[in-house]
């Protein structure tokens, strides 16, 4: 777990804050995994960053493989949810995709999240190019897992330590992102206060 630069205390800011090493999504430590930093964007309330695929990634001659992208939009909307305060699990996932994505091009993209029912989040994320032009979209609905849950799966995983800070952490991104519903939400309210 890394320390990060939120300005909300003790918030996580990129999916290695709060992943183990060997997670492959962020982990720095798995050879095979896709390095991608998942960050947060504390203004939005959205996971943004940028990406190059690289050449193992290939799917099609010189693009990248739908599997990975896939992989990366699933990985970006779970995080959200995380950056959001929750522990999830994926319910369902559906892709689109729109274009062929090139590999050894960065292209960029955004997560965010569209409601919260119950047990249930939903979320939406994109992968776009400098264009704007979309090449995958996507969308999920995510298990909200409670506490007892969240403790039994880390048991035996990793220390108790490593456990109190996850759920320390898990509290400081659920009051960040209460924070930021309600700043959002007055901003749509008074669209001079965006401006500033």
């Amino acid at each position: 777990m890394n320390l990060n630069q939120s300005h909300f205390q003790g918030a996580s800011l990129t999916g290695r804050d709060w992943h183990h090493p060997n997670c492959y999504g962020c982990g720095e430590e798995n050879e095979k995994g896709l390095h991608a930093d998942f960050t947060f964007d504390e203004k939005t309330g959205e996971v943004r960053f940028s990406y190059t695929p690289a050449q193992h990634f290939e799917g099609a001659p010189g693009f990248s493989h739908g599997g990975m992208l896939a992989t990366l939009l699933d990985e970006a909307q779970g995080c959200l949810c995380f950056h959001v305060g929750h522990v999830v699990m994926t319910e369902k996932l559906h892709m689109n995709y729109h274009k062929a994505t090139p590999l050894d091009t960065a292209f960029h993209v955004r997560a965010w999240l569209t409601a919260v029912r119950k047990r249930r989040l939903y979320t939406r994320a994109v992968i776009f190019n400098d264009a704007n032009e979309i090449h995958v979209s996507s969308s999920a609905s995510w298990y909200v897992l409670p506490e007892r849950l969240t403790r039994r799966m880390f048991q035996g995983k990793h220390s108790e330590e490593f456990t109190e800070k996850s759920l320390r952490l898990i509290e400081a991104n659920r009051r960040r992102a209460k924070e930021i519903r309600r700043r959002l939400k007055v901003e749509k309210e008074n669209p001079t206060i965006q401006s500033r």
